[in-house]
């Protein structure tokens, strides 16, 4: 059989299954590939952030995430047996997004949430259908698999998106080196039920030890903890470990009370941070973990994920329907790299100073971090730059092609275009949530939207009078050209600069 469709997508995890949703909303026909019988039963990642919450906002799931997650409402530090700082958090990025708090979301939860998008939608995945190999030329790309009956089947595409995990065949196909190195610690995670006097609510319990940590996250339901940790002097030991046999490491190196119910979930593992060196090639890109692979510090990988495939999914759409010219793909790769290379970056510190990788960390994490933790994170200055980091709010693209080096008061392009109420009580966002580009005007004259009309594709047009003077100090009459996944192209008061460049793309 030879199907015919725009693009394959191999892989229904979350980035496949979120690149899918991306696609439908751009009404881009596609065809996704999973080996799988269906989507995940296990936990794994449990951390939705504040961005991907907004992305989810814009398909109307957002609201049903949360109903089916728990929001940590504070974080709690403790070093041998004593709490050294108890924090609230659940509202850390208040002012910043709607959504100012890290969401609990077992990743079987949020796949069902996208598969079962899809499904409303009238779209099929294709399970139990394993990805085998691809052929690309200037016209198209063919892309061969093995069907739930075991046959081999041919689909022609124009793209193609490798989807499909850290061992990605997609990416070996590219021939894209995968390059970093093994984090030398066996991490250990295990979902249990749990009974304690100190470790209760929804919050997060962070115990330092020596060479180590044990993290205890919330999860949906009365004792519900995923809980994260590191076996500090077993870096090359290749033994099979079962929960019983940490469970009194844990008690031991936590010093606080606590029995456990029930185990759902055990699994050790070895981490690895790394990226691979170039994330398309002609007509096939990979996305998610196939792109990169990091430390589990702050919760960013899933989310990584979805990001990639929301940056991703415009270009291929304006692409395919002949508004953009292809050389907009190769933003792709830009983007998504440089944001790859710094987050990368930012995870292994982290993880250096969570886990005491050295004598350094060792002493900073276990003298200094429990004296200053309830400082950093309350002090508004501080926490403004540290929720923007792990909620992935704060990702921009300066640098992009996309991108017109403008700004106003501290508003630049490449940013996320900022979070804010009108005194009416509606957001910005609720008028952002069509996905195609967007002129904002802010201003009391008669804006001038007429350089739009030299645009071959539809713009939305939004003029208004109140500024938000926090965010754009006392600047008036200015226009924002927005980039269809909500970037900042353009920002200041020459809008033909911003057109003039879209002009050449098309």
């Amino acid at each position: 059989m030879n199907n015919k469709t725009q693009v394959v997508i191999v892989g229904g995890g979350p980035t496949g299954l979120s690149m899918a949703a991306q696609l439908l909303r751009y009404n881009i026909d596609f065809i996704i590939l999973e080996k799988n019988e269906h989507t995940t039963l296990l936990s794994k990642a449990v951390v939705v952030q504040a961005r991907s919450l907004e992305i989810f906002q814009q398909m109307n799931l957002a609201d049903k995430a949360i109903k089916k997650g728990r929001i940590t409402k504070a974080l709690n530090l403790f070093y041998k047996g004593k709490r050294r700082a108890s924090v609230e958090i659940s509202g850390l990025g208040k002012g910043v997004t709607p959504f100012p708090y890290a969401l609990s979301l077992e990743q079987s939860k949020t796949e069902k949430l996208l598969a079962d998008y899809l499904t409303e939608n009238g779209k099929t995945i294709l399970w139990k259908s394993e990805f085998l190999h691809f052929e690309q030329n200037k016209d198209g790309i063919s892309i061969y698999y093995k069907d739930a009956n075991g046959e081999e089947q041919r689909i022609d595409a124009e793209y193609i998106v490798g989807c499909d995990g850290a061992h990605s065949l997609v990416r070996h196909q590219m021939n894209a080196a995968f390059q970093g190195d093994t984090v030398p610690k066996l991490f250990y995670v295990a979902d249990v039920i749990l009974r304690s006097s100190v470790i209760n609510k929804d919050e997060l319990f962070i115990f330092l030890i020596k060479k180590g940590f044990v993290l205890f996250f919330p999860m949906e339901g009365e004792g519900h903890y995923r809980i994260i940790g590191i076996l500090p002097d077993h870096n090359n030991d290749t033994t099979n470990y079962e929960f019983t046999d940490i469970e009194k490491f844990i008690k031991m190196h936590i010093v606080s009370p606590v029995n456990f119910i029930e185990l759902k979930w055990f699994s050790t593992y070895k981490v690895n941070s790394r990226m691979a060196d170039a994330f398309m090639l002609d007509r096939c890109f990979i996305a998610g973990d196939a792109a990169h692979i990091h430390t589990p510090a702050g919760g960013q990988g899933m989310n990584t994920g979805i990001q990639d495939a929301y940056n991703l999914a415009w270009k291929l759409a304006y692409v395919l329907n002949k508004n953009l010219n292809t050389s907009v793909l190769k933003t792709y790769n830009t983007e998504r790299m440089e944001n790859a290379r710094h987050l990368l970056h930012t995870t292994d510190k982290m993880f250096d100073a969570m886990a005491g990788t050295n004598m350094f960390w060792n002493f900073i994490r276990l003298k200094i971090i429990p004296l200053i933790a309830g400082f950093v994170i309350k002090n508004p200055l501080l926490s403004k730059q540290i929720f923007p980091l792990i909620s992935q709010t704060g990702i921009a693209y300066p640098n992009s092609t996309l991108t017109i080096n403008s700004s106003i008061s501290s508003v630049h392009a490449g940013d996320r275009m900022p979070y804010f109420i009108f005194s009416d009580n509606k957001s910005i966002y609720d008028y952002l949530k069509e996905p195609n580009f967007k002129l904002l005007f802010f201003g009391k004259n008669t804006p001038a939207f007429e350089p739009t009309e030299k645009i071959s594709f539809r713009f939305s047009t939004f003029s208004f009078t109140e500024i938000p003077g926090d965010i754009f100090g006392n600047n008036t009459d200015f226009y924002i050209l927005l980039r269809p996944d909500n970037h900042i192209s353009y920002i200041g008061k020459q809008i033909d600069h911003g057109i003039q460049r879209l002009e050449k793309l098309q």
